[in-house]
């Protein structure tokens, strides 16, 4: 029979066509796979690419123990701060601490980032994250000097989001004292061996370090709205280290003011290690800002302080002494 079927020329023509038909469909299909392969493979790539990016950065700032250590690191750490239009963004991170704001008026987020460190921060750039999913930025990659302030605007032309974000990266340096704030919304200070700050209040205390002298620094400057206007108790803790070592203790920290002829303010520090409990006394305050000295184991104490905030709701300051140095901080009762 099969010999018979070969003999019949139309049925040996039907057979060559479909073999042939079928032959090109294989062939279509396996080329399919193959452009199918090649561009999923493409994509692919391109992925791994956007993750290693993502994550080569990423694992930079996370271990950099910048805004990864609180916020949880990778992309949570770009959205851990999410603000309204309204709200600034005040925030330290390696050594940077960005100032910014959205002006509806321009339709741009403008503001300044500034090198709070003594030493020079190398490549230091700012991105703002929308809630629409738009992601503006980076800025010009700049290094900044110790100190060095710049301005930063970013167009957000023709933009509608609901809540924005933003950081500042760099290869600033990765120092992060070793202690949690008992205070909500207080955070150490990213990037420098000892500081505390609070973005709403924007009051921050913190040290710099060069040749293993220590200089203290506080903001905001003195001004007559930081000006406590009644009698009252900010609670709070103090956060410090001791002698030569890197360990950070903390304690409880209070200031009281009392309104007469003149605005006074004392200080207490609790707990500190060999000194006990340290004690300021009686000190004016004038524009928000109090100093003053006081004495323990036949060695004389300096301390700083500066109100601030809506209706000065905190305090921040740093105080100092023959191997002592602290930070303190607290919110009114």
């Amino acid at each position: 029979m099969a010999l018979q079927t070969l003999r019949n020329p139309s049925r040996l023509a039907l057979i060559a066509l479909l073999a042939f038909a079928l032959a090109a469909c294989t062939s279509a299909s396996e080329s399919g796979r193959e452009g199918g392969g090649g561009e999923s493979g493409s994509e692919h790539s391109q992925g791994e690419e956007g993750r290693e990016g993502s994550g080569g950065e990423g694992s930079g700032e996370h271990g950099g123990g910048g805004e990864g250590s609180e916020g949880g690191g990778g992309d949570g750490e770009e959205s851990a701060v999410q603000l309204s239009p309204t709200q600034t963004f005040w925030m330290t991170r390696k050594g940077v601490r960005l100032d910014l704001r959205y002006d509806a008026a321009t339709q741009s987020f403008r503001g300044f980032a500034t090198n709070i460190t003594g030493a020079p921060i190398p490549r230091v750039r700012v991105e703002v994250h929308l809630s629409n999913g738009v992601e503006l930025g980076p800025t010009t990659t700049m290094d900044l000097a110790p100190g060095q302030t710049v301005d930063v605007t970013l167009p957000a032309t023709g933009q509608t989001f609901a809540q924005w974000g933003a950081h500042a990266e760099s290869d600033g340096p990765a120092q992060v004292a070793a202690f949690t704030p008992s205070l909500g919304a207080w955070a150490v200070v990213d990037g420098v061996p000892l500081g505390i700050e609070h973005p709403t209040h924007r009051l921050s205390a913190w040290y710099t370090s060069s040749g293993g002298a220590w200089t203290p620094h506080l903001s905001p400057d003195p001004a007559p709205q930081h000006q406590p206007t009644g009698a009252a108790t900010w609670t709070g803790e103090w956060a410090g280290v001791y002698g030569s070592g890197s360990t950070v203790s903390t304690g409880a920290a209070n200031v009281t003011v009392t309104l007469g002829a003149i605005t006074e303010a004392d200080l207490t520090l609790q707990g500190v290690p060999t000194l006990g409990t340290l004690r300021w006394n009686d000190m004016q305050v004038t524009d928000g800002r109090f100093t003053g000295s006081t004495a323990a184991n036949s060695n004389s104490y300096d301390a700083v302080g500066q109100f601030g905030g809506a209706n000065q709701a905190g305090v921040v300051g740093h105080a100092t002494g023959p191997d002592f140095r602290s930070v303190f901080y607290g919110n009114k009762n």
